[in-house]
């Protein structure tokens, strides 16, 4: 749609370097408190707050199936002997409640491993996060993290449904928040100077889903973003200032799950 071209470069006026939208500011701040919150607490506190919410994917299964318990002892027990009491009394702590707390495949992504996983988030939040709040509107973009977020969980468990290590993380949100701003910030004739102003965002004629694999510029990210996440998830590329690797198979679960909803959510044009 050329005859729109023009009206995607957005207002030729200054703005402030920080131009996010309030759902975005709004999110980020509360990721900050969570985080800030975390180091007022003891050990032991954290503990039991990491407990209460992060995802674990073996107490979701031994809800669904209690007589697996015996696979999760003797997958916890081909980890290998060191640290194996540890573990153990983490896999004690974790699973003694006997409940699967279906709440934490949401409320895992309020909780990070360290500032630096944070920071990363947040910086990858910013920056793919806000035109796709600027264009769904507040409410419906915090729906799309929070499914993005869920699916992500739902994913990780699939692939890892005996494991007791818990979850965290807002990568699978933010990774479905960047499939849904694929759909449009890559159209013919939008510059990334239109991002940053609402009205212009809801202009941008939305790329069906086939319309992305003849994108070259789109179907580029999507190759590097998958690439690159698998590389880091496999341990192939060491992640610096982190001792845990990505969970890849949520972030996949996130952007799959933002990839498929954001039609159903968006009230934009749509590219014919």
């Amino acid at each position: 749609m050329s005859d729109h071209s023009d009206d995607l470069r957005g207002p030729a006026v200054r703005e402030p370097i920080f131009n996010l939208p309030a759902a975005v500011v709004w999110l980020i701040a509360a990721l900050v408190l969570v985080q800030g919150a975390r180091e007022l607490l003891s050990e032991r506190d954290d503990f039991l707050l990491v407990s209460w919410l992060a995802f674990v994917p073996a107490r979701l299964t031994l809800w669904f199936a209690p007589e697996r318990l015996q696979e999760v002892s003797q997958a916890l027990g081909a980890t290998g002997a060191p640290g194996f009491v540890q573990k153990l009394q983490l896999v004690r702590l974790l699973l003694a409640d006997g409940g699967g707390q279906p709440w934490t495949l949401l409320s895992y992504g309020l909780l990070h491993g360290s500032w630096l996983h944070l920071i990363s988030n947040v910086v990858w939040l910013a920056a793919f996060g806000s035109p796709v709040a600027r264009r769904l509107g507040g409410a419906r973009f915090l729906l799309l993290m929070a499914l993005s977020t869920i699916a992500g969980a739902v994913l990780h468990w699939w692939s890892r449904e005996l494991d007791v290590l818990p979850l965290v993380g807002a990568s699978a949100g933010v990774s479905g928040a960047t499939a849904a701003a694929i759909r449009f910030v890559f159209s013919p004739g939008v510059h990334f100077t239109a991002l940053g102003h609402d009205a212009a965002v809801r202009r941008i004629p939305a790329e069906p889903l086939g319309g992305i694999w003849r994108n070259s510029r789109a179907m580029l990210f999507v190759v590097i973003w998958f690439v690159t996440n698998i590389l880091f998830g496999a341990g192939l590329i060491p992640i610096l200032g982190e001792e845990t690797s990505i969970a890849w198979e949520a972030h996949i679960g996130g952007f799959v799950a933002g990839l498929l909803l954001f039609p159903l959510l968006d009230r934009g044009p749509v590219r014919r």
